[in-house]
């Protein structure tokens, strides 16, 4: 037991770190209104590539399904953007205006993306191992 909470820390912080430098860069793309604010999404963008690194590994085990590795991120993506989504005025929800609904989606798709490459790289690699059932 203690062996794969060691291996869910492990894809956890190669999930964190992969996913601290996706956002640093979209941040920079983005050109964030302040220092602060770009350091928050880079700190929220972090945790949640965390807990999506921690929980992939349970997610593919063993299975070569691809629609279970696409629909992890697609379901972490979703949920991620949907929240910011949330936040908007519906004024600014105009379909005139696409662009406030629709960089928050790809940017989340794209740091899931990432973050799901990296973790699939390493466990190829078998740097990081898939949560065994018994």
């Amino acid at each position: 037991m203690d062996q794969e909470r060691i291996e869910s820390i492990k894809a956890g912080g190669v999930a964190a770190f992969t996913g601290a430098g996706v956002s640093g860069v979209l941040v920079a793309l983005a050109s964030s209104p302040t220092l602060a604010a770009g350091s928050l999404r880079i700190a929220v963008a972090t945790v949640s590539a965390f807990l999506f690194g921690v929980t992939y590994r349970y997610i593919v085990r063993n299975d070569a399904n691809p629609h279970l590795r696409s629909g992890a991120v697609g379901a972490f993506a979703l949920t991620r953007s949907l929240g910011q989504l949330e936040s908007l005025d519906p004024p600014s929800l105009a379909l005139a205006d696409a662009l406030p609904l629709v960089l928050p989606i790809a940017e989340s798709f794209g740091l899931f993306l990432g973050v799901r490459l990296v973790l699939d790289w390493g466990l190829k690699q078998q740097w990081l191992q898939p949560f065994e059932s018994n």
